[in-house]
């Protein structure tokens, strides 16, 4: 019995590089594709809590501008900006309820404000540089 134990002992030990080794070569070319297609990424460290803002109406100025998800660290004052989408992408008018003032460098800071868009199906975090405020009106 103890050579049976021992012998499935040793066969699971010597199975285990095998399970390590890739199957193909495919795998590589996989992930190095994934790997180049990294989010637009801005860390910044924040100038106090996010505020809660009447709802407000805004559009946006021209074609830039971006829309980000934010991930607010929990140890430090920081917050993590992720590209979601652009703002041209949608002829719309931005609502924004919350805004929140990050530190750029020593000297700089920004405003960004939480919008979401008026049929409800986009919201995130965008530069306060990027709105007017207005709704939208389209050029017939």
């Amino acid at each position: 019995m103890k050579n049976m134990k021992k012998l499935i002992l040793g066969l699971v030990i010597l199975s285990l590089p095998l399970t390590a080794l890739p199957l193909s070569n495919n795998t590589t070319n996989v992930l190095a594709a994934t790997s180049s297609q990294k989010a637009e990424t801005h860390t910044y460290t924040g100038n106090g809590p996010v505020k809660k803002i009447a709802k407000t109406a805004y559009h946006s100025k021209d074609s830039t501008g971006n829309i980000y998800s934010a991930l607010f660290m929990a140890d430090k004052p920081t917050v993590k900006l992720t590209k979601k989408t652009t703002l041209d992408k949608y002829r719309t008018s931005w609502y924004a309820t919350k805004k929140m003032s990050v530190k750029v460098d020593k000297n700089h800071s920004r405003t960004y404000y939480y919008v979401t868009s008026s049929d409800k199906k986009v919201s995130g975090w965008t530069w306060s540089g990027y709105l007017t405020k207005g709704i939208f009106k389209s050029a017939d």
